[in-house]
């Protein structure tokens, strides 16, 4: 019975935690989703002047996730924690998206004040983000129950998605021809309030489910992650992928619906069978991480996505059949969006374990990083493109405007989703494989052993069979003599 309590407790603490991707996926989804249509159709903005405004946006995002990350560490050295930081930081966030989205009601039309607004929300956004993302490391260590909590994340996600699908999209639609910049701004004042609300509920309510020292593993956190660390390397990659690639879909299906197909109509039931694909997807997906490593299951998920392009592109003579490709795209999303989250929080241990010191919110603000940069660089791509290629707002458009907003929209994530499922082959670390490497860390942290070498160097080509992404396969002879004399190596990364 007490087993059981125990449980109950610890999965209602996940949910509490993944409830917080409601409040984030409203402010930074929706501006993500709308910003670009923001700028070009209802503030007039051409497109390369919108591009050159993600472009700051892009240079933004490499700096304040790191100076997030670094105050965050600061105050974990005080003694306030991850959860401290989301509370704290909720409400500023708040006020800088509704900023953003009262600019056109407050006549602030200049590239310079619209670039400052930016700035200030995604700098802001920044501050809450990195610490709400490193939380998952204290809610669970179980490699299953991370890709649990993963599934909540995207689930909350995705019901924000739906929100965002409904309200928010039509209403920057409309805005463009109706100029409705008071209802947008009292929108933008909505949402930034849920945010706010829904962020203190959940740094209320989640608690820490870690059982290691919390003022240890800071002292032990650090911005400097070991860049030429291989698992290191494969995160980047496949944050790189996940920020420039997939999501360029969703961002391409407003100029899509209404310049290719021609059918502005169809963009609103769109976004919604592809968040109903999402809800379907998490629901799958979830059900499969406890039988499927996170990485296997993450290279399905491109698979289902790449699919739903390429039928996407073989139907846009049909437009109605476009409704049932993008909820086949949104099942394959679901698994894109939700379980890097999972792997990274992996990541963290497996980097612990080859270096001795445990990058909790470094690593996580790495990946912050090159998400966010590869996001803001799609963005700015898609808007330098559509200047290059002669796109007017409002206008019926010329072949190659349409057919560069095709290739933006479905080609950039189909290329990517191939290469990711490439990349997924280089990560083999399992739930068994994570559990025998958790036992091993905690019995070196007991016995204060040295880190293994050969498994800090992290080569596919080192001597002897080298060793994966994921810490792999074999291991070198001199790393299999240090390992043996260390209580805690010979389970840690062996099959």
């Amino acid at each position: 019975m007490g087993r059981k309590v125990i449980e109950k407790r610890a999965e209602g603490r996940m949910l509490a935690y993944a409830s917080g991707n409601f409040g984030k996926a409203l402010v930074f989804g929706g501006a993500d989703l709308t910003i670009l249509f923001l700028l070009t159709d209802v503030l007039g903005l051409g497109g390369t002047t919108a591009g050159w405004l993600m472009l700051a946006a892009l240079c933004g995002d490499l700096i304040f996730d790191l100076v997030a990350a670094g105050l965050v560490i600061r105050l974990r050295h005080a003694g306030k924690g991850y959860r401290w930081m989301v509370a704290a930081a909720a409400a500023p966030c708040a006020l800088a998206f509704t900023l953003l989205y009262a600019m056109p009601a407050l006549g602030a039309r200049q590239p310079w004040m619209l670039a400052a607004a930016l700035l200030v929300f995604r700098g802001a956004y920044a501050v809450i983000d990195v610490p709400h993302n490193a939380l998952m490391t204290e809610v669970t260590s179980d490699s299953r129950a991370r890709g649990r909590v993963s599934g909540y994340r995207l689930l909350f996600s995705t019901a924000s998605a739906l929100a965002v699908a409904i309200i928010l999209t039509p209403l920057v639609q409309r805005t463009g021809s109706d100029e409705a910049f008071g209802q947008l701004a009292l929108t933008g004042a909505v949402a930034g309030g849920l945010f706010a609300l829904t962020m203190i509920l959940c740094a209320w309510t989640c608690g820490s489910g870690s059982s290691r020292s919390g003022q240890q593993i800071a002292a032990q956190d650090g911005i400097g992650v070991p860049l030429r660390d291989h698992m290191v390397i494969g995160m980047g990659l496949l944050g790189v992928l996940t920020g420039f690639a997939a999501p360029a879909f969703g961002r391409m299906l407003l100029y899509i619906g209404s310049y290719v197909v021609h059918r502005p109509d169809l963009v609103a039931p769109s976004l919604l069978a592809l968040t109903a694909g999402q809800f379907a997807g998490v629901i799958l997906w979830t059900a499969m991480t406890g039988r499927f490593s996170k990485s296997a299951l993450l290279a399905m998920g491109h698979g289902v996505s790449a699919a739903g392009l390429i039928a996407f592109s073989l139907c846009l003579s049909w437009p109605l059949a476009l409704i049932a490709c993008a909820g086949i795209i949104g099942i394959g999303l679901a698994s894109v969006f939700m379980l890097p989250w999972g792997l990274l929080a992996d990541a963290v241990d497996v980097v612990e374990w080859r270096h001795g010191r445990r990058f909790e919110t470094g690593l996580f603000a790495f990946y912050l990083v090159v998400v966010k940069a590869s996001g803001a660089a799609s963005t700015s791509l898609i808007g330098w493109t559509l200047g290059c290629l002669g796109y007017v707002p409002g206008h019926a458009q010329a072949t190659t405007v349409k057919a560069g907003m095709a290739a933006l929209g479905l080609a950039i994530p189909l290329i990517g989703s191939l290469a990711a499922i490439v990349l997924m082959r280089r990560f083999d670390l399992g739930h068994s494989r994570h559990g025998r490497l958790l036992r091993a860390l905690d019995r070196r942290r007991q016995s204060g052993a040295d880190p293994v070498s050969g498994l800090k160097r992290g080569l596919v080509k080192s001597s002897g069979e080298g060793v994966t992404f994921a810490g792999g396969a074999a291991l070198s002879a001199q790393a299999r003599q240090s390992m043996s004399r260390s209580m805690a190596a010979p389970a840690a990364v062996r099959s």
